[in-house]
Order: C-alpha cells, then sequence, then structure tokens
C-alpha cells in the first residue's frame, strides 16, 4: 500500500513552499529564543540532542512499522473484540445487566462477598438536579 504522488507541478511546488516556509519560521523562532539566553552551551546542546533524537525516534518507528507490513501484510479486517466479561482482573465474579447500565445516568461498582458487582442508581424524584451517588438503589 503507497501513497499516491502529487498530481500536478503546481501542487507540488505550493507543498515545497509551504514545507520551506514551515522550517524558515522554525528557524526565525530558534533565533529569537538564542538572543535571549544567556546560557548558548546549554541551548546548543538542547537543540543539537532534539535535532537528533526527534528525526531518530520518527525513524525508527517507521522501519518497526514497515518491518511489521512486510512481516504480516496489509491489515483486512480490525481486530474482534471480546464481550465476555465474567471476571475482573483480580479474580472476581463479575454481577452486572449490561443493557440497563448501557442507558444508565449513574452506575456503582462495588465488591460484595468476592464478586464485584454493578448497579443502575436513578436520580432522586424529589429535586431531579440531586443525584443519588450512594446507598441502596
Amino acid at each position: 500500500m503507497q501513497r499516491a504522488p502529487l498530481k500536478g507541478g503546481v501542487r507540488r511546488l505550493l507543498h515545497a513552499v509551504v514545507v520551506i516556509a514551515g522550517w524558515l519560521l522554525f528557524a526565525w523562532a530558534w533565533s529569537l529564543v538564542l538572543r535571549d539566553l544567556p546560557d548558548y552551551g546549554l541551548l546548543a546542546w538542547l537543540i543539537g540532542a532534539t535535532l537528533v533524537v526527534c528525526p531518530a525516534i520518527t525513524l525508527y518507528w517507521v522501519l518497526h512499522n514497515r518491518a511489521i507490513f512486510r512481516a504480516k501484510g496489509p491489515r483486512t479486517h480490525a481486530l474482534e473484540a471480546h464481550a465476555d466479561y465474567a471476571q475482573d482482573w483480580n479474580g472476581h465474579e463479575v454481577v452486572a445487566d449490561w443493557d440497563v447500565l448501557r442507558g444508565a445516568r449513574i452506575t456503582v461498582v462495588g465488591i460484595v462477598n468476592q464478586r464485584k458487582i454493578y448497579r443502575s442508581l436513578a436520580a432522586r424524584p424529589a429535586q431531579p438536579e440531586l443525584t443519588r451517588l450512594f446507598g441502596k438503589g
């Protein structure tokens, strides 16, 4: 899978002008910074490290992704996520009515007798702006 090249000489020229203008703006901004800092040695190390480390990390990431593409080929579909949530990471049994919880405005999660219980709570009818956070629901 490869990106199609830009069509037309004017479009390529426009892209080149935008990129060059961006780099000139970047250099001008750094020249403003260089005028105001007294410790130029530290700034030189910072700029040098940034100019080396950032492209190196980007190059590594590109090469890594290209190696994955060569090994596996193009993506053909999204990975399936399994919705079976019978146990949490700590081994607690999960008890929940997922259909009710999808529409709930307030969900309370608690552990009772080594079971993780998800409950839906409703707003108080007397004061709808207040919601019931704890207690039996």
